[in-house]
């Protein structure tokens, strides 16, 4: 999917809300928007198994980091995309254009229809363009 600065921006500004690092944000992005698949410990965190999660994490990742990136998932993400891994695998099977409707609908990104005025407009995006 194809995504607009404006609509980038707009999904990492609701992750920067909860100070998610980064290093979490990327992956979580990629899954939502690219559908890429987000590896063992963050299909774990999405499938709601965090024993698997935990044994699975990288030795620089924190519980404190990932309360945030959780507090942002429970709060933010479409429910379609976590909660089991039947969830997850429904999620990578998506095409393009059923999670972009998925994400317009959650409000994390904006229509093609928005991304066109804005970018008509000229209007400029804010921080936290992230990668």
């Amino acid at each position: 999917m194809n995504l607009t600065k404006h609509s980038k921006n707009n999904l990492l500004k609701s992750l920067a809300w909860c100070d998610v690092t980064k290093e979490y944000a990327e992956p979580i992005f990629n899954y939502l928007v690219h559908g890429y698949h987000p590896g063992s410990f963050w299909n774990s965190v999405f499938a709601n198994d965090f024993m698997n999660a935990i044994g699975r994490s990288h030795p620089a990742n924190s519980i404190p980091e990932l309360k945030k990136a959780v507090t942002w998932i429970v709060n933010d993400m479409p429910t379609e995309a976590y909660g089991s891994y039947d969830k997850v695998d429904a999620w990578l099977k998506l095409s393009s254009e059923a999670r972009r409707s998925r994400l317009e609908k959650a409000r994390l990104i904006y229509t093609e229809q928005d991304e066109i005025i804005m970018i008509l407009k000229d209007e400029p995006t804010t921080e936290p363009m992230l990668f």
